[in-house]
């Protein structure tokens, strides 16, 4: 009987033991996620330091939890601290890799740093992972048109707005390469749908100002850039004299020839 007791307690005893890190794992994720609202809670009031604590003692708590890097990643960067933050986001990588959030968000602090190809390299892996999320593309087309390939950039830009034709935002990027392109009008189209979903919208108003401009204004006359051969101006033929001067020259040579012959005759009649 004593041994039937004292087996019940031992087992009673190795349940307890085996369930204890089961209860504990679950107290730190509670404790973690109450550490994650609050750090949410601190960056939405853009008090990143206090944030940044709140978020480090979740993930001590939950260190397998890729969610409270992203949300420390994303406040590193609202924090001008971008290696921290690409740090963050490469755990991110490693703890989800099949996920393209990892890769949205390195990808963004890299675009914050003007670091355009690494960027598009960590956006084209987004868009391999999710290639029916238009955030994607969005994200994408940006850095071909910081890069300079605006063809390439209207191209994601299209693609996301098939998939999300209310998002005024990338509206506006794609509007923006068809300026660079020097195609306003479908720059206009799309400035006019923007409008549709955000009337009030400054910057929107603005760049539509500038595209009807554009839209009004004559196109600059081409130059040539071959040189232009210049002519000598023909010499003007000298003024034809008019009677009155002959006339009077004329009338200069008679008086001119009478004075010399008076003079020859004077001279005779004295002997000279």
């Amino acid at each position: 009987m004593n041994m039937t007791k004292n087996s019940f307690v031992r087992l009673a005893a190795s349940l307890l033991l085996l369930a204890t890190p089961a209860f504990t794992y679950a107290d730190n994720k509670a404790e973690a996620a109450l550490h994650g609202n609050k750090g949410n809670e601190l960056a939405q009031a853009t008090k990143y330091d206090e944030a940044l604590v709140e978020f480090t003692k979740a993930i001590e708590l939950s260190p397998q939890d890729a969610r409270l890097y992203t949300d420390r990643g994303r406040v590193y960067r609202a924090a001008a601290k971008p290696t921290e933050s690409l740090a963050d986001f490469a755990k991110v990588i490693e703890l989800t890799p099949k996920s393209e959030v990892g890769y949205l968000e390195r990808g963004q602090t890299l675009m914050s740093q003007n670091q355009y190809e690494p960027a598009l390299a960590d956006y084209n892996k987004a868009v391999e992972l999710s290639p029916k999320n238009p955030v994607c593309f969005d994200r994408r087309g940006f850095a071909f048109y910081n890069l300079g390939k605006y063809e390439d950039a209207i191209k994601d830009y299209t693609s996301s707005i098939e998939m999300k034709a209310d998002n005024p935002l990338t509206l506006n990027r794609r509007a923006d390469a068809y300026v660079k392109m020097s195609q306003y009008a479908p720059a206009a189209a799309d400035l006019a749908a923007a409008l549709k979903l955000k009337p009030d919208d400054f910057d929107t108003t603005q760049r539509m100002a500038y595209v009807q401009a554009k839209l009004v204004s004559p196109a600059p006359a081409r130059v040539s850039s071959s040189p232009v051969a210049t002519v000598a101006p023909t010499p003007a033929p000298p003024e034809p004299m008019s009677v009155q001067m002959k006339i009077g020259i004329g009338v200069a040579a008679l008086v001119l020839i009478v004075i010399i012959a008076i003079m020859l005759t004077r001279r005779k009649s004295r002997g000279y």
